[in-house]
């Protein structure tokens, strides 16, 4: 039996073991939101006449340790892309409501709780290119695929 200081070791050497066996980002994973993109990006064409242009963020800007800013910018142009189709008001075309845009804003908060996933390099969101909504909606689902490439846990039954 360990005794006063080797016993006191060894439960803060097993502590740090498995605060360090995962990863800090393990488990960000979304299933519903790519679903959701893919989606928008069906009906995109039939409403490109409107010629929305949305300040895009890249996956190479969420690699580069802008993950919350880079999500939090897609999620305020996603919000005004809906608010644009909604004004269109195009009767053939079903337009998703805001599930998106807080699904987009709940998963940078989980990207800001679990690492420094901002950095003083990150772009702010009108400094960025504008591109029409098919294209930004592109770049949204390839980070969502980015963010997906990771380990995930299993989906709830």
């Amino acid at each position: 039996m360990l005794g006063g200081r080797s016993a006191l070791a060894s439960v803060f050497l097993c502590f740090v073991c498995l605060l360090g066996s995962t990863p800090p980002a393990a488990g960000i994973c979304t299933t519903d939101l790519p679903k959701q993109v893919k989606s928008m990006i069906r009906i995109a064409p039939d409403l490109n006449h409107l010629g929305c242009r949305l300040y895009t963020q890249t996956a190479t800007d969420f690699q580069q340790n802008c993950a919350v800013s880079s999500l939090r910018c897609f999620s305020a142009e996603m919000k005004v892309l809906i608010k644009e189709w909604n004004l269109a008001k195009n009767q053939n075309v079903r337009i998703p409501r805001n599930g998106l845009v807080k699904g987009l804003q709940r998963l940078a908060d989980r990207f800001s709780l679990v690492k420094n996933a901002t950095t003083s390099e990150c772009h702010q969101c009108e400094l960025l290119q504008q591109k029409d909504a098919e294209e930004f909606l592109g770049e949204l689902e390839g980070t969502l695929e980015k963010i997906n490439s990771g380990p995930c846990p299993p989906e709830d039954l």
